[in-house]
């Protein structure tokens, strides 16, 4: 079976960075399949990443291995974490990116390093993408590193804003069941209580909490950028207000 890799980082495509871990992985696995999750993270937002990576890996085949590269401390003593879940292998660093899959089947941290230099800065091609080979040339994982019991992971029950999209729209962990007709969710000191099926629905400018394709509560505005009109920004508690 052809190998499939996902691949999500917050380096953006002006620069290099992205084509350069591809091209270590398929200089070696030409047959592999690497399917962008997204580069267009913001900067250093572990948060946004760790969201979009548990409810994208869901929609991958069986066995998909999934790379996920933002790493505000690399070439730091962060670990190096190969987790096992639902038939998926993630590969990242220890700094709470896999929060939203947690609990695992099975986490180790990655011991193995690759022979030759190492860029201080650049893990993702210099670590990670070789990781991903060894991984995917039958190399047995347990023999690439040691158990892990407890690794970083934020408290994602609390409810928060989780990603903020393309288009404005307030993406939050809040699952449908929990808000009722009446109750408002409230950000940055700004209440929304109307709900909508559609962003057509919505007054022009205006806002409402809608249900979202990640099957949680969104907080939105029809042609206009919702974060925007409420200051909204990753990792922003939200008050769920009767």
């Amino acid at each position: 079976m052809r190998p499939v890799i996902s691949f999500l980082s917050d380096f953006g495509l002006k620069d290099a960075y992205v084509a350069q871990v591809k091209a270590v992985i398929l200089s070696h696995i030409p047959e592999a399949s690497i399917i962008d999750i997204t580069h267009d993270i913001e900067p250093f937002q572990v948060i946004s990443a760790a969201w979009l990576l548990s409810t994208s890996s869901r929609f991958f085949p069986l066995g998909t291995v999934h790379l996920a590269v933002v790493d505000p401390g690399v070439g730091t003593g962060r670990g190096i974490l190969a987790m096992r879940k639902g038939g998926h292998l993630f590969i990242g660093p220890d700094n709470g990116i896999f929060s939203f899959l947690y609990p695992s089947e099975e986490i180790l941290e990655i011991t193995w390093r690759p022979q030759g230099a190492v860029s201080s800065t650049f893990h993702g091609r210099d670590i990670f993408a070789p990781l991903v080979v060894k991984v995917l040339s039958d190399h047995v994982l347990s023999e690439l590193g040691i158990p892990r019991t407890d690794p970083v992971s934020f408290d994602v029950k609390a409810p928060m804003v989780v990603h903020i999209d393309t288009f404005g729209n307030v993406v939050t962990n809040i699952p449908f069941d929990r808000i009722r007709p009446g109750v408002s969710l409230e950000v940055s000191g700004r209440k929304v209580t109307a709900f909508a099926h559609t962003f057509a629905d919505i007054p022009q400018g205006g806002l409402a909490l809608i249900f979202g394709s990640a099957s949680t509560i969104e907080i939105v505005a029809n042609r206009a950028r919702a974060s925007d009109i409420i200051g909204a920004r990753v990792g922003m508690m939200i008050s769920i207000v009767p």
